[in-house]
């Protein structure tokens, strides 16, 4: 068995998330001070809460649900709390909040109809839902059709306020309900705080149990290394510069959960909330706050890299990483090219899922930065491997499927013992995710799911993708596999570009001089305004494929 690993290994500390975040007893890893400005309104930055503004609200939000919705009454990680949101300042109040009432928080896409959020309320058994001011009516609606009452949704006001919609509940007061402190370390491991639900990019979301252990160690492991790398430099004298972000992901994905609601408090990062991402706001603000930390996902560095529009909107980072989906070697050096001054800042990519937690790869600080495409090394104290459909080991260059072992891996899924037995054997969480090594390093291909064959050869979505979305033509590029009798499936690409500058026919020469005659796109080229997305980006290529298969269908009437 061939195991990739780090040698080094942090001992992960035995307390709950809160305790971790808060309070740090036992960690000297959190310098974030009380008086730390941690979230403010991109659009009124005075709008804003300090880390013990957001204890203390965090302690309201955790006394109104015990004491008018009943959750953790009967003990804790039972009572699943859905929230919907846009980007709040004080939506990390309602999640530690929950966490500290011993609920699950649940969030919601901010995208979703009334009834996707009521499947999801149904799905996680859910009977108490938080809402931002703008999404009341799609909670309320959502309500109703899961038979919750109005007393049951409260909504966040625009200022501090947490009330029911039908004004009888007012769930937050001066009471306040202290943080918990749990140490037990089979406790902490098979504790529920957290569902994310997977993104549903092939079929319907599946519950992702998030435990204490899980969270503390996703955040611990990375920052013990930071720790180490940094602590020579500060002794020597050396100031680094506070850390200023933009929030523009979804809460409902695992990155914005990390990124905006729990390693701010950690790490003392300034978070400036926007409501819901826009790409001209987003410019804007980051600029006009002079973030020096980038986490985001792929699409939108291919915007950055592509649009004209940025200029020197990134001059004062420091630190960019990305994930959720394929960074190929020429995005991530055309997109390193806008930030910074050009040369200091290059992109760190990470590899992981909801069911890890998150990073399961990263690129650590003091190493050369490696801008091959490749998905950086495994995090310490995680275990992976890349194995063929009978779970053997591959050779470096073939691919394999990345399988997971650690303390950063979901206990599985919630109510779903049949998800969870297809993706965890043996003590392995089965990414779904096919790579490469070469030279050492970990390259994704592509979801196994979502690669096909043309004549029994093996066609990766993401590898024609990413060679048109080169094109200085083409503003982005989708491709999915279509039945053609005898042969297979053959590869059609969805394009965003302008069809009165390219043609289908230039389309499929450019491909036609740069990849195999079996990757070819011989099932068409579709001009499209826009892709099909999920909050985080991702393309929905179930839906290209039902709009391929419709077209298809149409043709032979």
């Amino acid at each position: 068995m061939r195991i990739i690993r780090q040698e080094k290994e942090y001992p992960i500390p035995n307390i709950d998330l809160l305790t971790f975040l808060y309070v740090q007893p036992d960690s000297e890893f959190s310098a974030t001070k009380n008086d730390q400005i941690l979230h403010a309104s991109a659009y009124d930055p005075n709008h804003s809460i300090t880390k013990s503004g957001l204890r203390n609200y965090a302690e309201q939000v955790a006394y109104g649900l015990r004491h008018e919705y009943g959750i953790g009454a009967e003990g804790p990680y039972k009572d699943v709390v859905t929230v919907m949101s846009s980007g709040h300042p004080f939506v990390p109040a309602i999640f530690s909040g929950v966490i500290a009432a011993g609920g699950v928080f649940s969030a919601a896409s901010h995208s979703f109809t009334a009834q996707e959020l009521a499947r999801q309320i149904k799905q996680g058994q859910s009977n108490t839902v938080i809402c931002s001011e703008d999404l009341k009516d799609v909670a309320v609606e959502a309500a109703k059709l899961c038979g919750i009452p109005q007393n049951r949704v409260a909504v966040l006001g625009a200022q501090w306020s947490l009330k029911s919609v039908d004004g009888s509940v007012n769930v937050t007061t001066e009471q306040r309900l202290p943080f918990p402190r749990v140490t037990d370390p089979l406790e902490l491991k098979n504790s529920l705080i957290v569902l994310l639900w997977s993104s549903g990019t092939t079929g319907v979301p599946k519950g992702v149990m998030l435990s204490h252990l899980n969270l503390v160690s996703e955040m611990y492991i990375p920052l013990a290394q930071a720790t180490e790398w940094a602590a020579p430099l500060i002794a020597a004298g050396q100031v680094f510069p506070e850390l200023k972000t933009v929030a523009h992901l979804p809460i409902a994905h695992i990155a914005g959960l990390l990124g905006y609601l729990a390693g701010p408090i950690l790490v003392g990062c300034t978070v400036y909330w926007m409501r819901k991402f826009q790409w001209t706001q987003f410019l804007e603000f980051s600029k006009k706050y002079k973030i020096t930390t980038l986490y985001t996902v792929p699409s939108i560095y291919l915007r950055i890299a592509k649009s004209a529009e940025v200029t020197d909107h990134f001059k004062n980072l420091v630190g960019a990483s990305t994930g959720a989906a394929l960074m190929d070697e020429e995005l991530q050096k055309s997109a390193n090219a806008k930030l910074g001054g050009g040369t200091s800042v290059y992109i760190g990519q990470t590899w992981g899922l909801s069911e890890t937690t998150g990073a399961v790869t990263s690129m650590p600080k003091g190493i050369d930065p490696d801008d091959t495409g490749s998905i950086s090394p495994v995090l310490p104290n995680v275990m992976m491997r890349s194995v063929d459909d009978n779970d053997d080991d591959v050779e470096p260059g073939q691919p394999g499927e990345l399988i997971v072992k650690g303390p950063i891996v979901t206990n599985g899924y919630y109510n779903n013992p049949k998800a969870t037995a297809e993706s965890f054997r043996n003590g392995w969480f089965y990414s779904g995710d096919i790579a490469i090594e070469r030279n050492g390093k970990f390259y994704i291909v592509d979801r196994k799911k979502e690669i096909f064959k043309y004549k029994g050869l093996q066609i990766a979505p993401a590898e024609i993708e990413g060679l048109l979305d080169t094109h200085p033509l083409i503003s982005e590029a989708a491709v999915v596999g279509i039945p053609k009798s005898g042969d297979g499936e053959v590869p059609r690409a969805f394009v965003v570009a302008d069809p009165d500058a390219i043609s289908e026919e230039a389309i499929k020469q450019f491909v036609a001089e740069r990849l195999a005659q079996y990757k070819q796109l011989r099932g068409g080229v579709k001009f499209v305004p826009e892709l099909p997305k999920s909050a985080i980006g991702k393309i929905l290529r179930k839906d290209l494929r039902a709009q391929a298969m419709t077209e298809s269908r149409a043709s032979k009437l």
